[in-house]
């Protein structure tokens, strides 16, 4: 059993996926080359991001504490001739797990989806929670919403 134990921490060393349990602005901003996402730094804890053909997805550091911020949100806004009711936005919330989707003040139909670093997650969880937002709920949601880009 040791032997098996020791073989499994030896893969996971082997496999270099460092534990983070925060990211500094600048750790995020490398992230965001090696992913090849354009982007633009709108705020110290804010970026503006490209992807599925939107040019403004947003994401936020929150949680921060001496610089390492432990939570990382990403959220894209949408405006409608017709505002989606509430059905749909249920519809969204009711049969999606990673993610929400909400009417604000103004009528805009918003999607997010936090990523919590506090416990600790390998640097390809955050790259992974990038993709799986761009490729899979982005899509999605305009999709359930009838939006296009």
């Amino acid at each position: 059993m040791r032997i098996l134990l020791a073989g499994l921490l030896f893969w996971g060393l082997a496999l270099g996926q460092a534990v983070v349990k925060g990211l500094t602005p600048a750790e995020v901003e490398g992230i965001l080359k090696q992913a090849g996402l354009a982007y633009e730094k709108t705020d110290a804890q804010e970026f503006r991001l490209e992807m599925a053909g939107l040019t403004k997805v947003w994401l936020y550091l929150d949680f921060c504490q001496e610089g390492r911020c432990g939570v990382l949100t990403l959220s894209a806004g949408f405006t409608l001739d017709e505002v989606p009711d509430l059905e749909a936005v249920n519809a969204w919330n009711r049969d999606r797990r990673f993610s929400r989707a909400f009417l604000d003040e103004e009528g805009t139909v918003w999607v997010e989806s936090d990523l919590d670093l506090t416990g600790g997650v390998s640097l390809g969880a955050v790259r992974a929670f990038l993709d799986l937002f761009a490729e899979e709920v982005l899509p999605d949601f305009m999709d359930h919403i009838g939006f296009e880009p």
